[in-house]
């Protein structure tokens, strides 16, 4: 895990050369709250009903082709008809893949996000991987910008290892215990469902849905 780290340190030192060339961007209305990189701490993102009886959890990659599509076609709906009306609770979880320390590094980005807005970049990311892969640098440090982070904080975000610890204590996890392999992997309670089809997804949903009433 320290080899991993001094790698990831490489690849820091080439995300901090220069500022922002994206100068159009500008930062989220809302108030930022400066996050301190001495005490980020892993923040799980979680969506609908804390209280439901069905738990949804995905395995996904930052730098996955079929996980980004999985987020502009069937989340919205899985937001639309589960998530915003409380039938289940989301849980999104990093799975880093290749390139694994460009995902791992825009995965602490989002982790080190302020309070509700790690989302925000995990959005933008997905929504415009392809800019994200040409110019990881200002692609990154823009999305980062919209979710109220200073190019200050990504910089003291991507040094943190105990975010990089948690990324990779999850991932490890996810492959020993819960035996992922792919991403997008979904978990539907105890279920598991693989690979991006919506439909295969929602018939794994419906069904929990209707043992647990």
């Amino acid at each position: 895990m320290v080899n991993a780290f001094r790698k990831m340190t490489i690849l820091v030192a080439t995300l901090t050369i220069g500022g922002f060339s994206a100068t159009s961007i500008h930062a989220a209305d809302e108030a930022r709250q400066d996050p301190d990189a001495s005490a980020v701490t892993y923040k799980e993102f979680v969506e609908g009903d804390p209280n439901a009886k069905v738990t949804v959890v995905e395995y996904a990659s930052l730098t996955c082709s079929h996980c980004a599509n999985f987020y502009t076609t069937g989340y919205p709906e899985l937001k639309k008809q589960y998530i915003d009306t409380g039938k289940i609770r989301f849980v999104f979880r990093d799975f880093p893949t290749a390139p694994q320390q460009l995902a791992t590094a825009a995965a602490m980005v989002a982790r080190c996000a302020p309070a509700g807005r790690g989302k925000t970049i995990i959005g933008l990311i997905f929504k415009n991987q392809g800019e994200f892969f040409k110019n990881p640098n200002d692609a990154m440090r823009g999305y980062a910008q919209l979710a109220g982070m200073t190019s200050e904080d990504v910089d003291a975000c991507l040094k943190n290892k105990s975010v990089f610890d948690e990324i990779e204590r999850v991932a490890t996890t996810a492959v020993n215990v819960y035996k992922v392999r792919a991403t997008p992997t979904f978990f539907v309670n105890d279920q598991i469902v693989e690979g991006e089809v919506w439909e295969t997804l929602k018939d794994t949903i419906d069904a929990a849905l209707a043992d647990a009433d």
